[in-house]
């Protein structure tokens, strides 16, 4: 199977009867009209696609795993108070809670509640305050503000492991990301680990791996550190510097303001999207922001299905006006490149005292200002606290508390993976396969944990 050729499949529809099947709940159905036209020839593109599809359906259900009781009891449970039917109903219907069918029965998506929870969509049940202030992020906005940058060395540990409930004893490839050097990264040392190779520290996709027969469970675990560096930049108040900010970016090029794969399309409504909302603009200053005003005002934060699941990220984003941080990141660079503004991105992890979890985020390039950061899902979250100087903040800077591990969407890994990802798109909690398996992992059958060791003001 070509692994590339089954992703970017996703670009096209589905046959419209087996589209009807899955969508209707005939889950069993679908797979087998799939295994069907398999038996015959077909164009090699569309083979791909229903080879992919097969996967996905297979996946599916371990993402909607509560009927419409158990789906009550836990948002009732999450906000300490009975939530009446009725209420219920009304969320769904407002499109808050997230349902499929499968076999004839609504199943509710496993963060349906927690999305409403963090986008404020239950206020008037909670009781809800707006706050503006946030501990963890003001102080260091303030200090990058004053000082005109921040500069931490951060040392984590992560580990990476197959559940145990899942693992079969046989040779196995995991990947672990890793600190890529770039614009605001730079000096990783691996600390502790014995990972069989290291990626190029420029790769697209930076990992650690290990190729192991295992004949008892284990964890793939590697300490590391690197310096995060973030130098200020207010593009809507200050007039472009002398030079670039992070002069160790790589310039733009064609890739920045292009089309690529399933994901990256310029649609014909994206891109009336991108006219309406930059109209009168004539700098890029100007349009950046209106589209980082659109993004982060009119998208909702919500935690959505596996990505793999969506068949046009950027437009399922502008056409739900949901979507979480990779979602709105990636809307967020659609509307630059359309706009003709150079846009990438990066992911990795955010980290706070108590946590360290997956996070995406954008790179876009103004003349002078050179590549520019912009982090939509925490512009939102502000805008919604009624925060406007963190608002404007994440237009054109980060905090330090980031590891990028990547700098383009659905790059490979290195040594390249058999079998289709967990996430074919991003990589942000590593891989694992055990080669030769059937059927690769999902999600949900992997876990990554991080804990932050070391956070040293530089």
């Amino acid at each position: 199977m070509n692994i590339e050729q089954c992703v970017s499949s996703l670009s096209m529809p589905l046959p419209e009867d087996i589209m009807k099947r899955k969508w209707a709940g005939d889950l069993d159905g679908a797979v087998k009209a799939i295994d069907l036209r398999l038996q015959q020839p077909l164009p090699e593109m569309l083979r791909a696609r229903l080879v992919c599809e097969k996967e996905r359906i297979r996946r599916l259900p371990t993402q909607y795993p509560y009927d419409r009781a158990q789906a009550l009891a836990k948002l009732s449970e999450l906000i300490g108070q009975d939530v009446s039917e009725a209420e219920f109903e009304r969320l769904e219907l407002a499109g808050w809670v997230d349902f499929i069918y499968i076999g004839g029965e609504k199943r509710y998506f496993v963060r349906f509640h927690r999305s409403m929870l963090k986008n404020g969509a239950l206020a008037h049940l909670t009781g809800q305050a707006k706050n503006p202030a946030h501990a963890y992020l003001d102080p260091m906005i303030e200090e990058i503000m004053e000082k005109g940058e921040a500069k931490r060395r951060i040392t984590l540990k992560a580990s990476l492991y197959v559940d145990k409930e899942a693992f079969v004893p046989g040779e196995y490839l995991a990947h672990l990301p890793l600190p890529i050097e770039d614009a605001q990264q730079s000096d990783v040392r691996l600390l502790d680990g014995d990972p069989d190779g290291l990626g190029d520290a420029h790769a697209q996709a930076r990992t650690m791996y290990w190729r192991r027969t295992l004949d008892a469970w284990r964890t793939f675990d590697a300490t590391y550190s690197y310096v995060s560096h973030i130098r200020y930049a207010d593009p809507l108040g200050r007039p472009a510097p002398d030079a670039p900010l992070y002069p160790a970016c790589a310039a733009p090029c064609e890739e920045d303001l292009g089309e690529h794969g399933a994901y990256m399309r310029f649609t014909p409504y994206l891109r009336q999207l991108a006219a309406e909302i930059t109209a009168g603009e004539t700098g890029d200053v100007m349009k950046a922001w209106r589209i980082y005003e659109f993004v982060t005002t009119k998208v909702t934060y919500s935690f959505v299905r596996d990505y793999f699941q969506l068949d046009n990220q950027g437009e399922y984003c502008a056409v739900n006006l949901k979507g979480d941080c990779g979602l709105q990141a990636l809307l967020f660079i659609l509307l630059c490149r359309i706009s003709g503004i150079p846009a990438r991105w990066q992911s990795g992890m955010s980290i706070d005292e108590h946590y360290a979890g997956s996070h995406d985020w954008a790179q876009f390039y103004l003349p002078g200002w050179g590549w520019l950061f912009a982090d939509p899902s925490y512009g939102g979250s502000a805008y919604r606290a009624g925060s406007e100087k963190r608002h404007r903040f994440y237009f054109g800077n980060l905090d330090p508390m980031r590891m990028a591990a990547n700098r383009m969407y659905q790059a490979e890994l290195t040594p390249p993976k058999t079998q289709l990802r967990v996430d074919p798109f991003d990589n942000q909690s590593g891989e694992i396969e055990r080669i030769g398996a059937p059927l690769p992992f999902t999600m949900r059958q992997l876990d990554c944990d991080v804990a932050l060791l070391a956070c040293q003001r530089l």
